[in-house]
């Protein structure tokens, strides 16, 4: 398995407001909603949900009691006794504190961590800008190796990702550039922090997505903070994000935006994927003009920052440090002006692969899917591209002998595909208006 290390210094643990560069007022109002949804919660259990020492915790509860939002629950009388529970007390909200928790909700109901500044994120994402450490041919080739026919791409991918340009990967569908995409990355042999939530101009968004980052360590999760030991719990070591969104795009998930049915303002997908790749799939099926999408993102690939509006009408600056992909299976004359397409500095076309390569995933699948590949069916599908003109593209085998599979488990045969199953797949893959065609 691939080590991963961390390109900067972790993140150092804040013991005092000052450092925090929080207002007191956004993290008294993050306690509230914390003991709203969790009552009778202590110190520890506070400080690990909003990931800060608890002497700063502690000094906001004292507050808060002061103001009657707080109130203290002693240990039970059983356990008086031990040295644990001397320091076991338990919070929750008065009838106050409960009225002040909901109107801190309806502002704003980010719950978790307490957020990092706008400058603290904006100097961390520069660090670990992936041009940083080069990449060489060895990198590409691990990242590659169960892709058939890779050898033509690392010669060419591998300049690009150190270029950081924006690439623009185009070629006829199942030729695998979503797949070669997803593996960018790999070539890559460092992680990075990203925090939970970014504070910025009195707004919380939040950075940190269960779907697009996939956290390295645990460290964040421990509940004893140790100033030496671990790093700020509002940041989360992770591989590098590897964002792709397709057809769906729209131009409100390139903003600071927040779901119908709560207030929690999530970060656009390019903050989403800073110090990543970005992939925009199916280029030219999204709902708005091409050219629309394209011109949105003029500015960023050219001096590498981004403007965001925020939902009190502010604006913002953030860093544009990514990797950003373009996929399409649409001739690039189609879809942008000679201007835009000088912009991307590298225009990479996937084509079939070579017969020996095809028939050599064909293979290595059959066994995967423990199926008897026959003489018979290799003649066979060799005639049936010759004959409707198809190329040998990545995507079919994958395809063609998932359906053979289901047919010989619905008529409970043996696991061979002979010629006639793989006629019979086939002719399901394929539509009649398509068995001259290239394909789909």
């Amino acid at each position: 398995m691939q080590t991963l290390t961390p390109q900067v210094e972790a993140p150092k643990i804040v013991s005092s407001f000052e450092e925090l560069e929080i207002p007191e007022a956004v993290v008294e109002n993050l306690i509230l909603k914390q003991l709203a949804a969790s009552p009778k919660s202590d110190v520890l259990q506070l400080a690990r949900f909003l990931g800060i020492v608890t002497h700063l915790i502690e000094d906001l509860l004292a507050d808060l009691r002061k103001k009657a939002l707080v109130e203290v629950f002693q240990p039970s009388s059983q356990s008086l006794f031990s040295d644990s529970a001397k320091s076991h007390v338990r919070y929750a909200l008065s009838e106050q504190g409960h009225l002040q928790a909901d109107q801190a909700f309806k502002k704003d109901a980010y719950l978790g961590p307490v957020p990092v500044p706008l400058n603290r994120y904006n100097e961390m994402v520069k660090a670990q800008d992936l041009r940083a450490n080069l990449i060489t041919r060895p990198d590409v080739e691990r990242a590659l190796d169960d892709v058939y026919g890779s050898d033509r791409l690392v010669e060419v991918l591998g300049p690009a990702i150190n270029s950081g340009r924006a690439l623009l990967l185009y070629g006829h569908a199942g030729t695998g550039k979503s797949f070669v995409a997803a593996r960018i990355l790999n070539s890559l042999n460092t992680s990075v922090y990203v925090p939970h939530a970014v504070y910025a101009a009195g707004n919380i968004i939040k950075v940190f997505s269960e779907q697009h980052h996939k956290p390295i360590d645990s460290s964040h999760n421990k509940e004893v903070i140790s100033l030496k030991s671990h790093y700020d719990k509002r940041w989360v070591l992770c591989e590098r994000p590897n964002v792709q969104v397709g057809g769906e795009l729209t131009m409100e998930m390139l903003e600071v935006n927040h779901s119908e049915h709560n207030r929690i303002w999530i970060a656009p997908l390019q903050m989403i994927a800073n110090n990543g790749i970005l992939v925009i799939d199916d280029l030219g099926r999204q709902p708005m003009p091409v050219a629309t999408l394209l011109n949105r993102w003029i500015v960023p690939m050219e001096y590498s920052y981004d403007y965001l509006s925020l939902p009190n009408g502010q604006q913002i600056t953030i860093p544009f440090v990514l990797t950003m992909a373009f996929s399409t299976n649409l001739s690039p004359q189609k879809i942008a002006d000679p201007a835009f397409l000088r912009r991307l500095g590298y225009k990479i076309q996937f084509q079939p692969l070579i017969e020996n390569d095809y028939l050599r995933l064909w293979s290595d699948l059959s066994n995967i899917k423990q199926l008897e590949l026959t003489p018979s069916a290799i003649e066979s599908l060799l005639n049936l591209h010759s004959l409707h003109k198809v190329g040998y593209f990545p995507c079919l085998p994958k395809d063609i002998l998932g359906i053979s599979r289901d047919i010989i488990q619905f008529e409970e045969i043996a696991p061979q595909v002979d010629s006639a199953i793989l006629q019979r797949a086939w002719d399901l893959y394929f539509t009649a208006d398509e068995q001259g065609d290239s394909v789909l």
